[in-house]
């Protein structure tokens, strides 16, 4: 856990109620760390959470399976992570285009997952697109950063998951 940036708050208040927070849960058994900027681990779960749950629920496919699928499927997942590192440097978040290699490596080891999307849409049930793409398509767009894959998965995503919405729920 962190501080999440606010220029409107004082920040020694903040670290002290992060200090004395993180101080109860410990005591209370409570295992934890707390990160000097968790916007870091905020941002990496973004990167992992775009190409999974996108990309498996888009082919209804496991993630081995997926990048099994064609010679295009790697380099398209690794664009995808990056343009979402991409987001998060122009946003001040240091992230390292390493960390794709790393998430590759990763999901590699792990035995073939579908994701929480993706069981969502077999179900007929509406997504969390704006949650998952919805932060980063718009970060990127405000701060003029190139994102044509992440765009156009969103935009396929949003339309498949219009047929689970009900119509007071359309944008």
């Amino acid at each position: 856990m962190g501080i999440f940036p606010n220029n409107t708050l004082d920040t020694n208040h903040e670290q002290n109620r992060l200090d004395e927070f993180a101080s109860l849960l410990r005591e209370g058994g409570t295992p934890l760390t707390v990160e000097a900027n968790i916007q870091v681990q905020r941002w990496e779960k973004v990167v992992w959470n775009v190409a999974w749950n996108s990309l498996t629920t888009l082919t209804m496919v496991d993630t081995h399976s997926w990048l099994k699928s064609s010679s295009d499927a790697v380099p398209l997942t690794r664009r995808l992570m990056g343009e979402v590192i991409d987001v998060a440097r122009k946003a001040d978040v240091p992230l390292e285009h390493d960390l794709i290699d790393e998430f590759m490596d990763r999901i590699l080891a792990m035995p073939p997952i579908g994701s929480s999307m993706q069981v969502d849409c077999k179900m007929g049930r509406p997504m969390e697109i704006e949650v998952i793409l919805g932060t980063p398509v718009r970060k990127g767009r405000e701060l003029g950063v190139a994102i044509p894959t992440l765009d156009t998965l969103y935009a396929v995503l949003q339309g498949i998951n219009s047929r689970f919405l009900k119509p007071e729920q359309h944008s």
